[in-house]
């Protein structure tokens, strides 16, 4: 995935080089990202109110390269981030709360729309490595593990718009605001509320892929070369 990155990032210098007069313009981007971050799986979703899901929230932040012709784009991003899968419920009468915080490397290769105001549109796939996964159970007793072998990589799609909007005539500098939502089409795997690894069949007879679902703000900077 790596040498994908650096081969779209080299091939997006080298057409700023050989195509200025068709209108390619190369811009760099510095971003973060607030998100509502959901791990969504129908199994614990069946359980009711012994398995109920919880606002979870991540950060991400990173860099990203566009080359545009004219309003037509390709950016690729190399971004690192949390996405908390987070859970409450009761069981019998004693209430708990327990989350999922996975930590990744997220590298989204987007199609970009841009206006003549500064207004966007974006949408493509993005590659999620997970670098940790840690799972926290607070309630009934408190415990946290290690639970990084029972995820795996997935794929999602994402699409965002906003608007970059230049700070100053004299310096090709803009500030970045938008929209992003992502989700995972790809199982992500994992564990439910209490920990059990939802590919247990004794649990969950009938397996269920886990999505990986978030919506976020997005703020940055921007700065388009020559």
């Amino acid at each position: 995935m790596k040498k994908i990155v650096l081969g779209i990032t080299c091939l997006l210098f080298i057409s700023q080089s050989k195509a200025q007069n068709l209108g390619f313009q190369l811009e760099g981007q510095l971003k973060g990202m607030e998100s509502s971050t959901w791990l969504l799986n129908n199994n614990i979703s069946d359980k009711g109110a012994e398995q109920d899901y919880a606002p979870g929230w991540g950060t991400t932040f990173g860099l990203g390269i566009n080359g545009y012709f004219k309003s037509v784009g390709l950016g690729v991003e190399l971004l690192a981030g949390t996405h908390k899968g987070s859970y409450k419920g009761v069981v019998l009468t004693n209430e708990y709360t327990s989350e999922v915080q996975l930590k990744q490397i997220q590298i989204p290769i987007l199609l970009k729309l841009r206006g003549e105001n500064g207004g966007y549109f974006e949408i493509g796939p993005q590659f999620n490595m997970i670098s940790s996964a840690r799972y926290t159970f607070d309630g009934f007793g408190n415990t946290t593990s290690d639970v990084k072998s029972d995820y795996q990589n997935y794929t999602s799609v994402v699409m965002g718009f906003g608007a970059n909007m230049q700070l100053l005539k004299s310096i090709p500098l803009g500030l970045l605001i938008g929209m992003r939502l992502n989700y995972g089409f790809a199982d992500a795997k994992g564990v439910d509320a209490f920990g059990n690894k939802l590919s247990n069949s004794i649990f969950y007879p009938t397996y269920e892929k886990t999505m990986a679902v978030s919506a976020g703000l997005q703020i940055g900077f921007s700065y388009k070369f020559n």
